[in-house]
């Protein structure tokens, strides 16, 4: 569990501690049952049992609670990482606690509107089949404490390709009907695993545009990195995408009504919801569209990326500002 004091987020341990006591009370208070948590420090969390969950899934995976980290992330088997389906992109991943999740779940909470199920605990995976997560974890090396080979890195040294290497993974592993959690091993040992950053810079970072520009002022600094072809994939790759997907769900998007989420293809003459009377509301709204369009203009201004695709982002603003019109510039005076 994170107990990170670097974020600006509460404590992981005093959440849960928290949590469980409401889950005690419930069944001690409505249900007539005895407590199960009887959390009286944080240590009682050790053992405690919780679901694991990716950004944009439904089925969340069980785990147990064995320590507490000060790092603002998930330090779990590479099995776990695997099986909620996320390789550490850098998404947050979500932990609940199991109890609150059987007790307190019911797919009447969800919103009726499309992407209502997601980040929702529809399916619960309560075992890992280390042949049935992710197919990533195939090529994960098993290197039982010994490091990587000297062969490795002299074959690095005559640019020969990592593969020309043979190192045991998971998918041999695998074939050999071995048991493939346990005795995987690590290439580093450390003293400490708070030692490093505790906390990603990207969530601290409040907008899109300090977001990028430290990621590309530090790409700037590495002289593996080709700047000019990141700047090229984050528009092309995330950025554009986004913004075209969006805009597009704009122009066909249905209306939600705010008091009883009722969903309308098209709004009725009376433009209030022709089953409450309530108000009705854009499922996809302006500021989602533009959110990403100008800091992907200023990296293509910045970078040396293709006239194509300066351009494609040209034509994408015009038909944006044709729907939405084009936002003034506020000039403020500075006084001397």
């Amino acid at each position: 569990i994170s107990d990170s004091v670097s974020s600006p987020d509460e404590k992981g341990g005093n959440v849960f501690s928290r949590i469980c006591n409401f889950v005690d009370d419930e069944l001690k208070l409505l249900y007539g049952l005895d407590a199960i948590h009887n959390i009286k420090s944080k240590a009682d969390l050790i053992g405690q049992l919780g679901v694991c969950m990716a950004p944009h899934n439904c089925a969340g995976v069980v785990c147990r609670f064995i320590g507490f980290s000060q790092t603002l992330g998930i330090l779990a088997s590479p099995y776990m990482h695997a099986a909620i389906r996320r390789d550490c992109d850098g998404d947050e991943a979500a932990i609940m606690l199991l109890s609150d999740v059987l007790l307190n779940f019911s797919r009447e909470y969800l919103p009726s509107h499309r992407g209502g199920t997601q980040d929702a605990p529809l399916v619960l995976n309560a075992k890992i089949d280390a042949g049935e997560v992710d197919d990533q974890i195939l090529d994960f090396e098993m290197l039982y404490f010994g490091g990587y080979p000297l062969e490795l890195y002299e074959k690095a040294e005559m640019e020969k390709h990592s593969s020309e290497v043979e190192l045991e993974i998971v998918k041999n592993v695998l074939k050999k009907e071995k048991n493939p959690f346990f005795g995987y091993g690590f290439t580093h040992d450390t003293s400490n695993l708070n030692m490093g950053v505790n906390c990603s810079s990207y969530k601290i970072f409040p907008t899109m545009k300090d977001k990028v520009s430290h990621k590309m002022a530090l790409c700037e600094k590495l002289r593996s990195t080709d700047h000019d072809d990141v700047a090229r994939l984050v528009i092309e790759r995330h950025f554009l995408g986004d913004i075209r997907g969006n805009f597009r769900k704009f122009m066909v998007q249905s209306f939600r009504c705010v008091d009883c989420n009722n969903i309308i293809r098209r709004p009725p003459l009376s433009g209030v919801c022709d089953k409450c009377d309530g108000k009705l509301i854009f499922t996809v709204n302006e500021g989602g569209i533009k959110k990403y369009l100008q800091p992907a203009i200023d990296l293509s201004l910045k970078y040396n990326v293709s006239e194509y695709l300066r351009e494609t982002l040209t034509l994408t603003k015009e038909q944006i500002d044709g729907v939405f019109g084009v936002e003034e510039v506020v000039k403020e005076s500075v006084k001397g």
